[in-house]
C-alpha cells in the first residue's frame, strides 16, 4: 500500500471517530435531559416517509459524504424541502452542511436523488471539530458552575454575546462554526451555537425562523422550569455593543412581547407557544 494511500485512509478513520464522537456527545445529553420536550423538534412534525429521507441525510452528513444519493422513497418538492429544512434546525451540531443542495426529479416531478453540499474539507473538518469542542468544553464548564437552568443559559448568552459581533463576512456564517471559531457571526450563527450550548448543559433549544424589523431572522425558543421562552442573542448583542454592558431585553421574553418584533414564518409556527 503506498504512503498517501495510506494516509488518505487514515484520516478518513480519523474523520469518522471524530463525528461520531461529536454526535454522541448530543446523544448523550439529550438521554440524560428530564425535558418532556425532544431536542429534535422538527423531526416530530414529519410524516413517515419523510422522516426516512430525513434518516438517510442525516446518515449521509455524518459519513461526510456530499455525493449524490437515490432517496429511499420519492417525495414531493415541498415534502423535501420540509425535510431538509427540518433536518437543518435540528440538528446545529452538524456545522459543515451547506443550506445549499441539489436534488434530481422523475417524470412525475418527484424528488428521487438527493446531495448535500459541505462548506469546508474534510481535512478542515478535524480541526475544526478540535476548536469547536475546545470552544464548547469553556461555556459548557462555565455554565455547569450556576446552580439553576435559568442562570446555566443566561452564562451561554452572555459568554457568546460577549465573544460574537454580527458580520456578514464570516465563514459559514449560516452555521455555529462562525460563532464558535471566530469572533464574528451573523443571526443563524449565533442562534444555533446557543443551540448547541444549550443542548449540551441538559436545556431543550429550538432554531426558530422568521422576520425582525422587517428582515429574515433567526433566534431560539427555550424550555426552562417547565415554559417556554424566546431567546435572541443576535438583538441582544447589538444592544450591548452599543451600551457596552450585558443586555436582557430580548431573553427569555413571551410570544406577545416578541411579537411586537418578531414573526414565525415556515416551520417554526408550530413550535410551542411562549406565554
Amino acid at each position: 500500500m503506498s504512503a498517501k494511500k495510506y494516509k488518505r485512509i487514515k484520516l478518513h478513520i480519523l474523520l469518522y471517530t471524530l463525528l461520531v464522537a461529536f454526535a454522541l456527545c448530543f446523544t448523550e445529553t439529550a438521554n440524560a435531559s428530564e425535558a418532556t420536550s425532544s431536542y429534535t423538534y422538527y423531526q416530530n412534525l414529519l410524516n413517515e416517509n419523510e422522516l426516512k429521507v430525513y434518516n438517510q441525510i442525516y446518515d449521509m452528513a455524518m459519513s461526510f459524504n456530499d455525493s449524490m444519493f437515490p432517496l429511499c422513497i420519492p417525495l414531493s418538492e415541498p415534502e423535501m424541502e420540509r425535510t431538509i429544512n427540518s433536518f437543518y434546525f435540528d440538528h446545529p451540531e452538524l456545522y459543515w452542511v451547506n443550506t445549499t443542495y441539489k436534488y434530481a426529479l422523475n417524470k412525475s416531478e418527484q424528488v428521487i436523488k438527493f446531495q448535500l453540499q459541505f462548506g469546508i474539507s474534510s481535512e478542515e473538518l478535524v480541526t475544526a471539530n478540535t476548536i469547536i469542542e475546545n470552544e464548547l468544553n469553556t461555556i459548557v464548564a462555565a455554565a455547569m458552575a450556576e446552580a439553576s437552568d435559568i442562570e446555566k443559559e443566561r452564562c451561554i448568552h452572555d459568554y457568546i454575546c460577549s465573544n460574537t459581533s454580527y458580520s456578514v463576512d464570516a465563514k459559514l456564517n449560516q452555521s455555529a462554526y462562525s460563532a464558535l471559531t471566530s469572533p464574528y457571526s451573523v443571526c443563524a450563527g449565533y442562534a444555533r451555537a446557543f443551540q448547541i450550548a444549550c443542548e449540551r448543559v441538559g436545556i431543550p433549544c429550538y432554531y426558530v425562523t422568521g422576520t425582525s424589523k422587517g428582515v429574515n431572522h433567526a433566534w431560539n425558543i427555550v424550555y426552562i422550569d417547565g415554559k417556554y421562552y424566546n431567546v435572541d442573542l443576535t438583538w441582544d448583542d447589538v444592544i450591548a455593543e452599543n451600551y457596552s454592558k450585558p443586555s436582557y431585553v430580548y431573553f427569555n421574553k413571551t410570544d406577545a412581547t416578541f411579537a411586537a418584533d418578531h414573526t414565525r414564518s415556515d416551520y417554526a409556527v408550530l413550535l410551542p407557544v411562549c406565554n
